[in-house]
């Protein structure tokens, strides 16, 4: 109560209201009250003050520092109005607008706006609940990558090398996930999403990155051109890709406050680290993650992981049943054959779509081809010496008769002809180094050979 006597004082000395609202971080309107009540008592100069015992000032002037809240007043629920505050859309003023609503239908006193929002902040504060007014519970991921980069020794390189670190935090709670990775490349940026999806224990609604080639590859703030693989990715796990606009900040405040405290508690605190190799990054960083979770926050006694068990991951959505498997998108035409090209390997496509322009989803166990957004063919991939996947039903239905043309048809067909049309063997009873004797094929006339091979493709 002292504080109220200087307020009083500070006054009577000379000084404005706005000048000592300033100073002791309260409104002009408190001052105000302070001094109405001061002039009440009779209290209307310094002398006046000095004459009056310094307990006494504070007796009279208690209420107003302290009011007390009126019991003809009905109290909002403030327990409903926390959980209510937590979904999509809802404000204190919306909140505000029904409790108002609730008490006329009642013809019960309540409170204004003000007061509502003044009794709410005090609830969140004793209950230690996050005062959701800015961030709602598990609406954003906001990612990046670090600006600074963590040194270790590569053994594949026989030398120093350079690991960038991906960031991801929810603003609500504020927990932070981060992981190293060897490159900013695409692959490393999809699989910084999958891991944070599968630390957090679910999927948050939307993600917020910045516009990076690996996840934008044209920035717009109304219909931006995203990565497919990166689309992807999101319509797995149910989420939307919200891109932070060009040189907007704060459209991802959060993840640049988590990059800072990433950098200050672990990439400043493995400088001095000799990190012998990249899994050995990988514990060091797990490690410095857990403790930046789980350490009390300044002047409270929960952190970052209690504060997001108790009041976010009950929010996110739920984790597909097996984690995302990240594909490779490319284009490829339909070449004559009926066949694509994709990294050396010949995969069929139905004869329909001969010389068209199609698009090519590859992962390490499948390739699939698509026309138009449309999943036309569907092949297992193709590794080691085979080079063609072929299905019969995608060829032609009049040139079916090549569909089975390889080296080991010739070879079969070559066999039953004779040894000399089949050079790979000789005849028995003969040596090696000998020619073999001539077939019947060979000692036929033109004109019997001719109908021979009419014949012989008429059967097959």
């Amino acid at each position: 109560m002292l504080d109220v006597i200087t307020i009083v004082r500070a006054v009577y000395s000379g000084l404005s209201q706005r000048k000592v609202a300033a100073t002791h971080g309260i409104s002009r309107n408190t001052v105000s009250l302070y001094l109405r009540k001061a002039r009440d008592q009779g209290w209307l100069t310094l002398k006046d003050l000095d004459a009056v015992d310094n307990t006494v000032v504070a007796q009279s002037l208690q209420q107003i520092a302290a009011p007390s809240r009126d019991a003809t007043v009905k109290m909002p629920d403030f327990d409903s109005v926390h959980a209510e505050l937590a979904k999509p859309n809802v404000t204190l003023k919306l909140l505000w607008e029904e409790y108002v609503e609730k008490c006329r239908q009642g013809n019960e006193r309540f409170y204004m706006e003000t007061q509502f929002r003044r009794y709410y902040h005090l609830h969140a504060k004793v209950h230690k609940a996050t005062i959701r007014l800015e961030h709602k519970p598990a609406l954003s991921l906001e990612v990046d990558w670090a600006g600074t980069a963590l040194a270790f020794f590569d053994a594949e390189s026989g030398g120093m090398s350079q690991a960038s670190l991906f960031v991801a935090v929810l603003p609500c709670s504020g927990i932070i996930y981060v992981e190293p990775f060897r490159d900013e490349k695409r692959p490393s940026w999809i699989a910084g999403h999958v891991n944070a999806f599968q630390y957090l224990g679910g999927v948050p609604k939307t993600v917020v990155p910045d516009n990076l080639k690996s996840g934008v590859k044209r920035a717009d703030f109304y219909e931006p051109d995203l990565n497919k693989t990166y689309q992807e990715m999101a319509a797995y796990y149910g989420t939307v890709i919200l891109p932070a606009r060009i040189r907007k900040p704060r459209d991802k405040a959060s993840v640049e406050n988590a990059v800072l405290i990433s950098s200050r508690k672990i990439i400043a605190a493995l400088r001095n680290v000799r990190i012998p190799s990249f899994p050995d990054l990988q514990q060091h960083v797990r490690r410095a993650l857990e403790h930046v979770n789980s350490v009390p926050l300044t002047g409270k006694s929960e952190s970052h992981w209690t504060s997001f068990l108790a009041e976010e991951k009950e929010f996110l959505l739920p984790l597909p049943e097996s984690p995302y498997e990240l594909a490779q998108w490319g284009k490829a035409n339909v070449q004559m054959n009926c066949h694509i090209a994709y990294q050396r390997k010949f995969y069929s496509v139905p004869f329909e779509y001969l010389g068209e322009e199609v698009d090519v989803r590859a992962t390490q166990a499948t390739v699939e081809i698509f026309c138009q957004h449309r999943r036309i063919a569907s092949h297992i991939r193709l590794w080691g010496k085979s080079d063609y996947a072929t299905v019969a039903e995608h060829m032609p239905p009049g040139k079916l008769f090549f569909a089975d043309w390889n080296r080991d048809r010739f070879l079969r067909w070559a066999e039953k002809i004779g040894a000399c049309v089949c050079q790979q063997k000789t005849p028995p009873g003969c040596s090696s180094k000998m020619p073999p004797p001539p077939c019947s094929l060979c000692l036929m006339d033109g004109s019997r050979r001719s109908s021979f091979w009419r014949s012989s493709r008429a059967n097959r």
